[in-house]
């Protein structure tokens, strides 16, 4: 069977709706949140307001990895608030619009995926972009970091919906790696998931860094933009995989990965001493550990 034509894929893809929830995420909550005199309760009055925000934000500070060392759960969102800090705040509010959003698009799509596997693995690699990029000490705009890894696999929800026959042809066997499941992508549909990802971002007017993120997030070495994003996407990806996170993709055992020998540990941490290269594993393994506690309670 020949691959769909360009022609086919463009046109099914500009026909997919386009998710408010990326170009607009609770403006309210964001304007809050960059004011200097912003009041926790102000915030938390806000959060009260979207019912689902406020089951992530009392799920999250009662979680193992937020765990308070008290017998009794925190269930009021405004001690909730204090707990987690803004920072904590604004991924819950880059995340759950989107998550829901895009949920909701992918319902009509394969009903034999478990679309949760496929979120905690997308948030997984958010969370370990996130951190890994702190590690390196290089800074994004915007909420970059966590989006672009939030989002690295969203051209197989896209395929879901445009090519669900194909989808479910892709993801009937288990591949050998990643090269393998990706030239099975572009012998069936014309395009693999990356480039079909990167492409609703751009047609919708995404930063142009996190389109470039998700495009190469299986090569980030082709990166021109922010090679340091890219890269992050790309160990945290491997990574999240390693701890069991694999999302719907199936592949044979990733865990002889060895991260610090790839071209994306070079591009992050270059010039490293073996002291600092040392150091920076161990930062990376304390941040898959806490990962690891979570992993149960970010779905």
């Amino acid at each position: 069977m020949s691959p769909i034509s360009d022609f086919v894929l463009i046109d099914r893809i500009n026909q997919c709706p386009k998710l408010a929830s990326l170009s607009s995420i609770s403006k309210t909550l964001n304007s809050l949140l960059v004011a200097e005199d912003s009041l926790m309760s102000q915030i938390a009055e806000v959060i009260r307001l979207d019912p689902s925000l406020t089951t992530r934000v009392l799920d999250l500070v009662n979680s193992v990895f937020f765990g308070t060392n008290s017998e009794e759960n925190i269930s009021g969102v405004e001690e909730a608030s204090i707990f987690l800090g803004l920072n904590r705040i604004k991924e819950l509010l880059s995340t759950t619009p989107i998550i829901e959003e895009i949920s909701n698009l992918g319902s009509t799509g394969p009903k034999n995926f478990s679309w949760d596997n496929f979120w905690r693995h997308s948030i997984g690699t958010a969370i370990l972009t996130r951190e890994i990029l702190a590690i390196a000490k290089h800074r994004v705009e915007m909420e970059a970091d966590y989006i672009a890894g939030l989002l690295h696999n969203l051209g197989i929800i896209i395929q879901a919906i445009t090519f669900p026959d194909e989808l479910e042809q892709i993801h009937s066997k288990t591949y050998e790696d990643l090269n393998a499941l990706i030239a099975t992508e572009e012998d069936i549909i014309g395009w693999n998931h990356a480039k079909t990802g990167a492409y609703y971002l751009w047609n919708h007017h995404i930063s142009e860094d996190i389109v470039e993120a998700v495009n190469f997030h299986n090569e980030p070495e082709k990166s021109t933009i922010d090679p340091k994003l890219c890269s992050a996407v790309y160990l945290a990806n491997i990574l999240t995989r390693q701890l069991g996170l694999k999302g719907i993709e199936k592949m044979k055992d990733e865990q002889d990965t060895n991260i610090v020998r790839t071209a994306a540990w070079a591009v992050l941490f270059p010039k490293e001493t073996e002291e600092q290269r040392n150091e920076n594993k161990l930062l990376i393994d304390a941040s898959m550990n806490r990962l690891k506690e979570i992993s149960k309670h970010i779905l």
